[in-house]
């Protein structure tokens, strides 16, 4: 039908009609097109008698009280196309990775949930209880008191387990949003540059405030239908280890949480530890500098809310990875029995140790996976999970190198904390970052071998390839 460029007034008329038809459709549909899901459940995991804390080998005793509670919080989210995620947070130290396998598999076994679905990330207060992250001991414990403390991780692993199931029994229609707040520069690095090399230093008046760091705030706001805020999910990269103590305490992250919540009453603030591996607060050893430093976080968090929000409409996709990491062989069986009979304990510990595997024909463990999580809420936000300590240089170059999502948020200790996971420069660098933790406190050898930045950065990239697709 020749028209010269004009439709029929009834073929326009009727093309009108489909037109509005499927916008009709299109507007019915989006909401739904869009929907997300949460739920949330949250446990006080404070040991209910004293018990041997985790971080500081020097404690020499039981705790003593608390100044506040410590907790494990769950949320659960659901994408627009059905997909899930379960992240936990928790006000510990870290855990080991049969403690998240055990979890993973109950969970698997009652709801399905495939394993890059659940990331367990805790704080690493240095003020909760003793979790034994490797096979020798850090503590030097009574028979009485490992224990108590085997009973409090076993009891801990059923609270995870309980918040898990109630956050994914209780899903609700939600609206998601993304935003950062204002840097929040209270972390300082303790690997200090001198001519002779880097120097690992610990008190306050020689912190060096240059170096990789990440001080921007990720908030992740979650909220009912009618604008009313459930969750809060919020970040900072910095060692909770302004106190030191024999009290339970949460340290910053602690007091942010409870801030945040006074602030938004009827919100769940859950607190996820970034690429903190070198960097600790400014000031430290009294609870006032842990209240002013977890206010700071907490102001920073109320910046973001306040400020414009990146609504998340896109679709959920999780992925999950373990590398393996290399430690550099162990010494013969000559240096090792050498060792046993040194006068440091932990050389002797760790030598009386190596000795009674091979004694044994076991062997001496040189490698460690290295679990990898990444979660892509469509081109807005793309998270990625670290196990270890890892060092704040891992921010910097992911950050740099995901530049087509609006924002990258990098997370540590998740999943399992085996200790420091260095960059090359670190480890080259040597250190307590860069091998010494592991030659001192750990049933590893160490230090890692130069190819562990390649692995987990390799590693990443897969997984961000497979959640793009």
């Amino acid at each position: 039908m020749k028209t010269n460029g004009r439709l029929p007034s009834l073929y326009k008329i009727s093309l009108f009609v489909l037109y509005l038809f499927g916008v009709g459709i299109i507007f019915i549909s989006s909401p739904k097109a869009s929907e997300w899901k949460a739920g949330l459940s949250t446990a006080v995991v404070t040991p209910e008698e004293p018990l041997w804390m985790g971080g500081y080998g020097a404690r020499a005793k039981p705790s003593e009280g608390k100044i506040h509670d410590l907790y494990v919080k769950a949320l659960a989210l659901e994408g627009p196309e059905g997909n899930r995620v379960v992240i936990v947070t928790a006000d510990i130290l870290g855990v080991p990775i049969d403690f998240t396998n055990s979890v993973y598999q109950e969970i698997h076994k009652r709801y399905g949930l495939p394993r890059e679905a659940l990331l367990l990330n805790t704080s690493h207060t240095h003020c909760g209880p003793a979790i034994p992250l490797f096979k020798l001991s850090l503590y030097n414990m009574s028979e009485d008191d490992k224990k108590k403390v085997d009973g409090y991780v076993h009891w801990l692993e059923m609270k995870y387990i309980e918040v898990i199931s109630d956050a994914l029994g209780n899903m609700k229609t939600v609206v998601l949003s993304f935003s950062s707040g204002n840097p929040t520069p209270f972390a300082v690095s303790r690997r200090y540059p001198t001519p002779e090399g880097i120097v690992y230093r610990s008190g306050p008046s020689t912190y060096y405030t240059g170096g990789p760091r990440d001080d921007i705030v990720p908030v992740l706001k979650i909220a009912d239908t009618v604008g009313n805020i459930k969750a809060i999910l919020f970040g900072y990269a910095c060692h909770p280890i302004t106190l030191s103590g024999y009290e339970f305490c949460g340290d910053y992250p602690g007091f942010a949480q409870q801030y945040i919540e006074e602030a938004y009453p009827g919100a769940t603030a859950l607190f996820i530890q970034g690429c903190s591996g070198q960097l600790v607060p400014n000031a430290r050893f009294q609870v006032e500098y842990a209240m002013g430093h977890g206010r700071a976080l907490a102001d920073a968090v109320k910046k973001a809310l306040d400020g414009e929000q990146i609504p998340i409409n896109s679709t959920l996709n999780c992925a999950y990875d373990e590398v393996i990491l290399d430690f550099v062989p162990p010494p013969d069986r000559k240096v090792i029995e050498e060792n046993a009979k040194s006068d440091n304990e932990s050389v002797k510990s760790k030598a009386t140790y190596f000795l009674d595997l091979l004694n044994n024909n076991k062997a001496i463990e040189t490698t460690l996976p290295c679990p990898l999580h990444v979660i892509r809420f469509g081109q807005e936000l793309l998270f990625i999970g670290l196990s270890g300590e890892p060092v704040a240089g891992y921010s910097v170059k992911f950050k740099s190198e995901f530049l087509t999502h609006k924002f990258v948020w990098i997370a540590g200790f998740c999943d399992y904390d085996f200790g420091y996971l260095p960059t090359w420069k670190v480890l080259k660098e040597g250190g307590y970052e860069g091998g010494e933790l592991f030659e001192r406190a750990t049933h590893f050898p160490g230090p890692f071998t130069e190819t562990v930045e390649k692995r987990v950065v390799d590693g990443v990239h897969r997984l961000v390839e497979n959640v793009s697709e």
